[in-house]
């Protein structure tokens, strides 16, 4: 009996003790909750400090951000989605709470002049084709989804506004794939995840400053969604080239000679070029360097044409 009323005095202080806390309290409470791994706990304190009739919309928005969070950590996938869907409804016109949710559902967010100009356009979107483990995607203007589902080796990273071009080199060290970038590719990223594949981590990077990657065979090009060129077949003979500005139509010559092909070019194009490449097919090998020159080709015989592309509009 004594140890009954001991339990029922014990919840009924950290009952009082809860109702007492005001929103930021509640807040601080909350976050001690996670770090130590009581997401329950926290749920409770976050929806308590979301519903505080005295907190701040500040409070809210980052309250029901967290509390998805917790729910979904708790193994609650329905419930975190639905409480990150009332929080993109109720503060998603607000660009810091906007931001401060889209790391919260686990995206990664552009430098400053790239948020500036889009962050209105950014959507959530709930995938619920799996009821029992629904999840939740950050929508960026004019880029579809493209690589996953992933199987790539699981990575973990946590960048705070890097370079992109940094962020292909690492790629190429994890994927030891050929990493080729359209010229004028740019922009920074803050992204943090742990244990997931590669592919999909890659997807995430691009999509807020506007990119989006294809992998064919062991090649990754990255440009904008809709300058990324055909769809095309290769089956050329494996080859390996290093091109330090290296002038480009010698470079296309290169290339197509080792498919027993010679290059038309028409006047007007020139230019230098810095590509590496190894282990592709020469044919492959070729549309990269015209790819990334703005060029395309076709090939008749042992002839190949190469063309200035047309912009897409």
């Amino acid at each position: 009996m004594k140890t009954l009323i001991a339990t029922v005095a014990t919840t009924l202080l950290v009952a009082s003790a809860s109702a007492a806390e005001d929103p930021a309290q509640a807040l601080a409470r909350g976050k001690l909750e996670m770090d130590l791994g009581h997401y329950s706990v926290a749920a409770q304190a976050f929806a308590a400090a979301s519903d505080a009739p005295e907190a701040t919309p500040v409070q809210r928005w980052e309250a029901l951000a967290r509390l998805g969070v917790a729910r979904r950590e708790a193994g609650d996938a329905t419930g975190g989605v639905a409480v990150f869907e009332k929080a993109f409804r109720d503060y998603g016109r607000d660009p810091e709470a906007l931001r401060f949710l889209i790391l919260a559902v686990g995206g990664a967010l552009p430098g400053k002049d790239r948020w500036d100009a889009v962050w209105q356009q950014v959507t959530l979107e709930a995938d619920r084709r799996d009821p029992d483990h629904p999840s939740l995607r950050v929508r960026w203007p004019g880029v579809p989804s493209g690589l996953c589902p992933c199987s790539g080796t699981a990575i973990s990273l946590d960048i705070k506004d890097g370079d992109l071009q940094d962020v292909f080199r690492l790629f190429a060290d994890v994927s030891r794939m050929n990493v080729v970038v359209q010229p004028g590719t740019q922009g920074h990223v803050t992204y943090s995840v742990s244990g997931r594949p590669w592919d999909e981590v890659l997807e995430q990077l691009l999509s807020p400053n506007g990119y989006a990657a294809r992998i064919q065979g062991n090649v990754i090009r990255v440009g904008r969604p809709g300058d990324l060129g055909p769809h095309r077949s290769f089956s050329g003979t494996p080859i390996s080239v290093d091109f330090t500005n290296r002038d480009l139509i010698e470079a296309l010559r290169e290339v197509a000679a080792s498919g027993h092909a010679t290059v038309e070019v028409p006047p007007g194009v020139a230019g230098r070029i810095w590509l590496k490449l190894d282990d592709v097919p020469w044919d492959q090998a070729l549309d990269l360097v015209a790819w990334a020159n703005g060029l395309t080709w076709n090939r008749t015989g042992d002839v190949i044409r190469v063309s200035i592309r047309q912009p897409t509009r």
